[in-house]
């Protein structure tokens, strides 16, 4: 086995490569020469914090960000509060533990769904993110000068609602920092909560 080092060199002829990566801060080397780890299909994947995986996370933000954006743009309060807490089938509601969270930062200090008052169903529900503020960006693990610069929601379903964004190189990702940074995934679940993503509109 390589054992954890700042950097495992491999040389075959003229073609010299690092194998390496970041998992919760230290790099860690992944070869030598006809050794093998099983399983490695699991292990070649995410073990390393892949790159594919960082754009993967990035990107899935970006597009449940264009969503939010868009479904409050088009519904009620109403309808949106009950769509992001919907009825059990026993026709109950309940806060899940990330949704409790977010009362809290508001400081709303209740608990069952049913006791918001209609403007703090609203506050609760509502992100009011301004979509000229949105620093956000998709990341692609190639230098794209042509992506750099986009218009985004331009399909007829989005009703207009466009807005200018870009894409970056995968390893400029905030996701990426977290991941070269954070000491375990408690660590890491806070560091991603606390990304910013773009300002609320001023109400």
């Amino acid at each position: 086995p390589i054992p954890c080092v700042p950097w495992q060199s491999q040389t075959s002829g003229q073609y010299q490569r690092r194998v390496h990566g970041t998992n919760f801060g230290s790099r860690c080397a992944a070869g030598g020469g006809y050794s093998q780890v099983i399983p490695m299909e699991e292990f070649n994947l995410h073990l390393t914090g892949d790159i594919h995986a960082v754009t993967a996370a990035n990107n899935l933000c970006a597009a449940a960000l264009d969503t939010r954006m868009f479904h409050e743009s088009a519904q009620k309060d109403g309808a949106l509060f009950r769509r992001m807490c919907p009825k059990k089938k026993d026709g109950s509601r309940a806060f899940s533990p990330i949704m409790l969270r977010r009362l809290k930062k508001l400081g709303i200090n209740k608990t069952n769904p049913d006791d918001l008052t209609k403007k703090e169903k609203s506050r609760w529900a509502r992100l009011d993110i301004d979509p000229d503020t949105v620093t956000w960006k998709r990341v692609v693990d190639i230098n794209d000068r042509a992506l750099r610069g986009i218009t985004v929601m331009k399909g007829a379903q989005e009703k207009g609602r466009t807005r200018e964004t870009g894409f970056d190189i995968a390893v400029a990702s905030e996701i990426m920092a977290v991941l070269a940074l954070t000491t375990d995934l408690t660590d890491m679940r806070e560091r991603l909560g606390n990304m910013v993503l773009g300002q609320r509109l001023a109400r």
